[in-house]
């Protein structure tokens, strides 16, 4: 028979505001106090608070942000050279879809929005929503004929009112709904982030234009609408 021993040691916090920075630095303040004990002591030590489950997220939440976030984008990349065969294409997405996060993080902060699970997953979602303003602009700049400044009005003048009324609109209004929700999470984390992700992804449409007519040369048109029709010849085969 083996004997266990433990011990249960209460301690208090001096008064907190449970704001994200008071409650993160007290979690880690207990954590080092433990681990002091635990090396002088020669024992395994933790701390425990009712709050500490709710708050742990935050300690690493900037890292799981950044790297699922460097994932998507990565992934996003290798998917839009396969279909583009075009890299400036697809670097110029990334680009854009980096300018749109940092934009929507700066709503963030002026709205009060703090970064947790919640917004970390909406931000991840933003991108895969986000492309749709940028592929179907550079699809069309490919497959048009001319030189950059007449391919960019052609792929204005044939994909922008559909992007416009089939991404824009109809993502607008499906969110003006959860304004009247009586769930603050959802008029908060969903409604306010949302709301600033399409008004964001239809700006950008301009400069993700401009990108396009500065970075890639008339000369690519007929090589990279080849490379294009293959992979969407493939992909018309399947269905």
């Amino acid at each position: 028979m083996r004997l266990v021993l433990y011990m249960h040691l209460s301690s208090v916090h001096t008064t907190l505001h449970l704001t994200q920075k008071v409650t993160v630095n007290s979690l880690r303040a207990a954590r080092e106090f433990s681990s002091r004990m635990s090396n002088l002591l020669k024992i395994d030590i933790f701390p425990y608070s009712v709050f500490y489950i709710f708050f742990e997220q935050y300690l690493n939440i900037w890292t799981v942000a950044l790297t699922n976030l460097a994932i998507a984008l990565g992934a996003i990349f290798v998917v839009c050279l396969l279909i583009t065969s075009s890299a400036w294409s697809s670097a110029i997405i990334v680009l854009v879809l980096v300018m749109i996060l940092a934009d929507l993080m700066g709503v963030m902060v002026v709205l009060g929005i703090q970064l947790n699970a919640v917004s970390v997953v909406n931000l991840i979602m933003s991108i895969g929503i986000a492309v749709e303003f940028c592929v179907h602009i550079s699809h069309a700049f490919l497959m048009s004929n001319g030189n950059r400044e007449q391919r960019a009005r052609k792929a204005l003048e044939t994909m922008g009112a559909s992007v416009f009324s089939g991404i824009t609109l109809t993502k607008l209004v499906g969110v003006m709904v959860l304004c009247f929700a009586r769930s603050e999470i959802f008029v908060v984390y969903y409604f306010q982030m949302y709301l600033a992700l399409v008004i964001i992804g239809f700006l950008h449409l301009g400069r993700f234009l401009t990108c396009h007519t500065k970075f890639i040369w008339a000369s690519t048109n007929t090589r990279h609408r080849g490379g294009a029709s293959f992979f969407f010849r493939i992909f018309n085969a399947m269905v």
